[in-house]
């Protein structure tokens, strides 16, 4: 229903990210003319997606998961102190696992991210968008 294809795979979750904020022009969660925080960003994405990996045993989400928190040592967010589509991934991520495996910091996180309402507004930006040619 749209002519560009989009990787539901290992990474979909990133690559669908990465195309609505494109498509959208959603700068202000991934811009790409920001090539620091646009690779810290990519480098962030791939270690979430590593959480898609078939078979992953806990102490490997285990490992990922204290990675990631390690981005949250010096900010609010993992690519800064803005919310980025890396920190909507995890957040995606985190509320679809099993609690006992977040370590308590993520869990603060996640918490903070919900209570400041940025997800309702991200996601409701996403779903007032509808891909070209499609008739809704």
């Amino acid at each position: 229903w749209y002519q560009r294809r989009v990787a539901i795979t290992a990474g979909g979750l990133s690559n669908i990210l990465r195309f609505v904020a494109r498509e959208r022009k959603y700068s202000s969660l991934y811009d790409e003319q920001d090539l620091l925080n646009a690779a810290l960003i990519d480098e962030i994405l791939s270690v979430v997606d590593s959480l898609e990996r078939v078979n992953v045993s806990a102490s490997e989400i285990g490992t990922i998961l204290n990675t990631l928190a390690s981005y949250l040592k010096s900010s609010s967010y993992l690519a800064g102190d803005a919310l980025s589509i890396a920190d909507i991934a995890l957040c995606c991520h985190l509320t679809a696992m099993d609690s006992k495996l977040i370590p308590n910091s993520l869990r603060t996180y996640l918490s903070d991210t919900v209570k400041g309402n940025y997800e309702m507004k991200v996601l409701k930006a996403f779903l007032n968008w509808t891909p070209a040619g499609l008739v809704v």
